[in-house]
């Protein structure tokens, strides 16, 4: 695991040099160009600036779009087990990521496309941890050859980890988290960070445990562990 967290950092400081986007393979083949969207279970890349590729999450290890890092995890869905992109957040002794939010689709000329994606997410029951995102990326024809946008900004979904030490889980924090979600957080932070003393201490004195709080003490606690 410290192999692949050294192998994201590598490729984001070399890639961001040359200011492109790229995605690697599971076969470790890299594809340059500008990546057009994701809806986290697809990725949409023009490679090499000509021609226009769909990947789906499981035949990808990792992309790089515009200064952020995305990996490919997977999760078990009912009886199903499904492979989705999460946004990293923090890389270390624990990792961070983020699924969902901000604008998915940007606007490309005309020109440009040689076939229009339509991109819909929405949120229903099921899913890992609760999570019940729904989405894919299908080829059709938008509203004047316009890429569809989805309606309003999806609600964004934190995962916490400790290579070695238990799954992928999600942590149900927000911006403001909703006080009848605080001891959980709580608990999943004691649970993953309480070998640390001094944080421990300020996770078991916390009050608000939003996701800004959370950031900055997952990023606290890798620091002590370089």
């Amino acid at each position: 695991m410290k192999i692949f967290n050294l192998f994201i950092l590598f490729f984001s400081i070399a890639f961001t040099t040359y200011a492109q986007d790229f995605i690697v393979k599971n076969n470790d083949d890299v594809i340059r160009g500008t990546i057009k969207g994701t809806d986290y279970f697809s990725v949409f890349i023009s490679a090499n600036d000509e021609a226009d590729v769909i990947l789906p999450a499981k035949d990808v290890k990792n992309f790089f779009w515009n200064g952020d890092s995305f990996v490919s995890k997977g999760f078990a869905n009912g009886r199903n087990f499904e492979y989705r992109f999460v946004k990293v957040i923090e890389i270390g002794t624990v990792n961070l990521y983020s699924f969902g939010g901000g604008t998915l689709v940007p606007q490309v000329k005309e020109k440009k496309v040689k076939f229009r994606p339509s991109i819909g997410i929405g949120t229903g029951t099921g899913g890992y941890g609760g999570m019940g995102m729904g989405g894919g990326i299908s080829i059709g024809g938008g509203r004047n050859g316009a890429l569809e946008r989805p309606a309003g900004a999806p609600v964004v979904r934190y995962f916490i980890e400790k290579p070695g030490a238990g799954p992928l889980q999600e942590v149900p924090m927000k911006a403001i988290t909703e006080d009848s979600k605080k001891i959980e957080v709580k608990n999943i932070l004691l649970q993953k960070m309480g070998d640390q003393p001094a944080l421990k201490a300020k996770v078991e004195a916390g009050t608000d445990f939003n996701s800004r709080e959370v950031i900055e003490w997952v990023k606290e606690y890798n620091a002590t562990r370089k």
